[in-house]
């Protein structure tokens, strides 16, 4: 699961165990951010976070990024927390906007682009043939041939499925829209459709889940729902007959403006990026636990890869530490699931 552009700090900051810091100069403006909260999208690249980083201690640096997610607000993510694993050293392997973030998740690479898609969208084939920027040279098509997860599951003969919700006025980026030859293809449904498929004895070897905006995390979304969906999806596994042979990895596109303390480590000219909040829940994961293993978005991929015995697919799956190394003791009976 791919929920949308929140820091670590910004979500699991006061989190016991964790590396997170909410403490610091106070000035009494305004109550903290929610969920909820109708601010515009920050910035998200990272020079911008860098310089909020850098600027964290500067008292006449007031900028609404500087605020934290009641816990009050977070009660679904933290009894996750609480019952499986948190990962607190997991970084976006990009350093740049959601569309890049989303295309690591599936591919461990984003083509060298450092943008959202612009331009027109036709009406069939690519459904971005637009342009991005890259980072080495100039303008490209955003209608991408490289290999992907999925290519990899089709050749060894296993099943996927990605769920996706719409919104024309604000879009969340369908991770597949780059890829023409795929776009609404039998494997691709609505993201509420999953619960429905799981509780009718239908789930894929790998399944990708990105939320409806209202449930997206994303500031400005006027909603508050992300806990309540990212638990509605847990239950739903976790009372079916999949629960002994699954694992769910729930993870944040990319740090969307918001403070974190931590400076990301430089591995090449496109990231890491600034960390993200990582969960691990199977009922072979550790319970209760904090995992300060350093992780990228690629570890989620290597992890399936290892899982499955797939090759790696870029860079950013080859170097990056596997997701399940540090977090799942399948050697252990697998424990009964208890609803969030």
């Amino acid at each position: 699961m791919m929920q949308e552009a929140r820091s670590f700090d910004d979500l699991f900051c006061g989190y016991a165990g964790a590396n997170g810091k909410c403490a610091g100069q106070t000035i009494p403006l305004e109550a903290n951010c929610t969920l909820s909260d109708t601010f515009q999208d920050f910035e998200r690249d990272r020079k911008t976070g860098h310089f909020g980083r850098d600027h964290a201690s500067c008292p006449g640096y007031k900028r609404p990024e500087y605020a934290h997610v009641p816990t009050s607000e977070l009660t679904q993510y933290y009894k996750i927390a609480q019952q499986y694993v948190l990962g607190d050293a997991m970084f976006s392997s990009t350093g740049n906007p959601t569309f890049e973030s989303h295309q690591y998740l599936i591919a461990a690479q984003s083509g060298n682009a450092e943008n959202q898609p612009f331009g027109k969208t036709p009406p069939e084939g690519c459904a971005y043939r637009q342009w991005v920027d890259q980072f080495k040279g100039g303008k490209i098509a955003a209608c991408f041939a490289y290999k992907t997860l999925a290519d990899e599951l089709n050749v060894a003969g296993l099943t996927w499925s990605y769920y996706h919700t719409a919104n024309r006025k604000h879009p969340i980026v369908d991770t597949w829209d780059a890829f023409g030859w795929i776009k609404g293809g039998s494997s691709t449904a609505p993201s509420s459709q999953f619960i429905e498929d799981v509780g009718r004895g239908k789930l894929a070897s790998v399944t990708w889940i990105t939320p409806a905006f209202a449930n997206s995390d994303l500031s400005g979304s006027l909603s508050a729902g992300g806990p309540n969906w990212v638990a509605s999806v847990v239950n739903a596994v976790g009372e079916s007959q999949f629960w002994n042979t699954s694992a769910i990895v729930v993870m944040w596109s990319g740090f969307g403006g918001w403070y974190d303390h931590v400076a990301p480590p430089m591995l090449d000219y496109e990231g890491l990026g600034f960390r993200v909040p990582v969960l691990v829940v199977s009922p072979y994961a550790l319970s209760g636990s904090v995992a300060h293993t350093q992780f990228e978005t690629g570890s989620v991929l290597k992890f399936v890869e290892d899982t499955f015995g797939l090759p790696r697919l870029a860079v950013s799956d080859a170097r990056a530490r596997d997701l399940g190394a540090s977090t799942l003791n399948l050697k252990q009976a697998p424990r009964a699931f208890v609803p969030i």
